[in-house]
């Protein structure tokens, strides 16, 4: 009775990929066998891999990668597959799940007139395709399987201890608080000739018109002589964001919300002007927002020296490089946008990015390679490493001091802390290992690589690439 899924894969280089793709599918309910699994259903008898293929297996998935397209394990499972969907003239008995991006041209001719499931463009669009041709040739399902077959395995082969653990643990965020900011003003202005009431060039200062109101924080003697020879104020209305919070609505008619609109706008401007006046590159994302980042200069890769949230000196890099087996180099850049919010905290909410170049300089236009690219460099930061490169670059806009202040007139800034808003949770939660060291550990009692063999595994670059 053929009623068993069979995932064939290269072991260790596509572990990942198959223990992924094994427990995902047994949480739908299919009977699936992998060798990383083992017993997941209660299934014993799957011992023998060949005879699983030839007397059980309804449907044989092949994770076809450059290693598996030449390794000689899975590429004999796979002649055994083919043979019996020859001799058994069983169809589409063979279905191949393209992973990475192992040209079409070059994969092996036992698969070549086959239609492979793309996964390279993204794990949860291929599954969603496989499902499908598993519901439509009515591949049965299983009650010994399903996410309590697959939460009992879990629990049998890693530790129990880790995970949630009944101690408090304070978290950081991305928000930094403002600790003031300066009065903000409407100026009436007027025109003495035909033609639009709004400045005639471009000012010094973050502002913008509402109407014929100048909204900004520079006073009438900051804009002097600044508006053009045909437009002056007529008056002006300074009023206090602090004392609007108290009273809901200012003595110029003004609401909250209202001044919430003026403020974001005029706190965004002031942000993208300061960090243009520090000589960083800038970036438009694709939600408007201004991403500004770190470019080459001098060296190959910059370092930012900090204090760490152990009170200890610490650096993390915000420009780097990778190179490629051609000998080309991929730059990378730290970035960060700022958008101001009102809730739950008056302040910046300040966003890092991951940005690519040839050259140091020049960020590159294509979204499809810079995502790619994105996915391989940054795979292996975890939140440490994004909360310690956000605190360098605050370090860096600050001087290293509790307060950092952003220009938006003469002789005025708002003030902003360096030290983000900290939450409390009264539970902790212990990061299990890599994955690749949790699979190490299922493994543990098998047929052991020779010492030379992990040699060799350990030294291949990630993605044909090498870290620098």
């Amino acid at each position: 009775m053929r009623d068993m899924l069979f995932v064939s894969h290269a072991n260790p280089e596509d572990n990942q990929f198959a223990l992924w793709l094994t427990l995902r599918l047994a949480a739908e309910g299919f009977p699936v066998w992998c060798d990383l699994t083992k017993l997941l259903g209660g299934e014993d008898f799957w011992k023998d891999a060949e005879a699983a293929v030839r007397t059980r297996t309804c449907k044989f998935l092949y994770v076809l990668s450059k290693t598996s397209n030449t390794k000689d394990g899975p590429r004999n499972e796979l002649m055994i597959a083919v043979n019996v969907a020859k001799i058994g003239k069983i169809a589409d008995f063979i279905i191949p799940l393209h992973i990475d991006d192992l040209p079409h041209t070059e994969t092996n001719v036992l698969l070549a007139k086959l239609n492979a499931i793309s996964f390279e463009g993204g794990w949860a669009k291929g599954y969603q395709q496989l499902l499908m041709k598993l519901e439509k040739d009515a591949i049965p399902k299983s009650a010994s399987f399903g996410p309590a077959a697959v939460t009992s395995w879990w629990r049998q082969q890693f530790s129990p201890q880790r995970g949630v653990q009944q101690e408090a643990e304070q978290y950081s965020s991305n928000w930094f608080p403002i600790k003031s900011i300066p009065t903000l003003y409407l100026h009436t202005l007027r025109r003495s000739t035909i033609g639009p009431v709004e400045p005639q060039a471009e000012l010094d200062y973050p502002g913008f018109m509402d109407g014929i109101d100048l909204v900004t924080f520079a006073t009438a003697r900051d804009l002097e002589g600044k508006l053009g020879s045909s437009v002056s104020i007529h008056s002006s209305a300074p009023f206090s964001y602090a004392r609007l919070l108290e009273t809901s609505c200012d003595t110029t008619g003004l609401t909250i919300g209202k001044v919430r609109y003026y403020l974001s706008r005029l706190l965004g401007e002031a942000w993208d002007r300061w960090m243009l006046s520090r000589e960083l590159g800038r970036y438009d994302l694709s939600n408007r927002a201004a991403c500004f980042f770190f470019k080459k200069s001098g060296s190959d890769n910059i370092d930012i020296h900090f204090v760490g949230l152990d009170g200890k000196k610490t650096h993390r890099s915000v420009v780097g490089y990778k190179t490629t087996l051609s000998g080309s180099r991929r730059y990378w850049h730290f970035g960060v946008d700022a958008r101001p919010i009102h809730d739950p905290v008056f302040g910046y909410r300040i966003t890092s990015h991951v940005l690519f170049s040839d050259d140091g300089l020049r960020i590159w236009r294509d979204h499809r390679r810079m995502h790619k690219a994105r996915r391989s460099q940054c795979k292996n930061w975890h939140n440490p490493h994004w909360r310690d490169r956000l605190l360098a670059v605050i370090a860096w806009v600050s001087g290293g001091q509790s307060t950092f202040y952003v220009p938006v007139a003469q002789k005025a800034w708002i003030e902003v802390a360096t030290q983000s808003i900290d939450f409390a949770s009264p539970v902790s939660f212990v990061d299990p290992p890599p994955l690749k060291e949790r699979l190490e550990e299922l493994e543990k009692g098998e047929e052991e690589s020779s010492d030379e063999e992990r040699d060799q595994e350990s030294d291949e670059p990630d993605e044909e690439e090498e870290n620098q």
